[in-house]
């Protein structure tokens, strides 16, 4: 039988890293869905006028954004598109789901015609849901 002495050190020392596995996955989740809730987009070339009856924004269903930006020029997910593919892009999506819901989004500035443009371009693409962004009264602008 062979006796260990108190001034011997083990072979090798190891670490228990269970614990440090299951807190990386802990944050990874948190990040990815922290993530998912943050790519709400926010078009910061323009300036939403301000309502007192401006609904908060509901995320079980998130809707399409159209922006028209001051020079009336469209984006949608902040890249820019013109009106004919504005046009292709709603009646695929249409196609998909009937009941998507469209928010048009447009500056203070923007001559009234062009948002009517807009607006028929999504009759024409059969839009049901439609509704107009503003900030609530007390919101700063963007």
């Amino acid at each position: 039988m062979t006796f260990r002495s108190a001034k011997q050190t083990p072979q090798g020392i190891f670490f228990n890293v269970t614990s440090f596995v299951d807190i990386m996955l802990v944050l990874v989740i948190f990040l990815l869905v922290t993530w998912t809730e943050s790519r709400v987009e926010t078009d910061l070339g323009i300036e939403l006028p301000k309502s007192s009856s401006a609904p908060q924004r509901s995320a079980l269903k998130s809707p399409i954004l159209v922006n028209i930006r001051p020079g009336g020029g469209i984006t949608v997910n902040q890249r820019p598109i013109e009106d004919a593919g504005l046009r292709e892009m709603l009646s695929s999506l249409i196609k998909l789901d009937a009941g998507q819901s469209v928010v048009l989004r447009s500056d203070k500035s923007v001559a009234y015609e062009r948002i009517l443009q807009v607006l028929d371009l999504c009759n024409e693409s059969g839009v049901t849901a439609l509704g107009f962004g503003a900030l609530p009264p007390n919101a700063k602008p963007q």
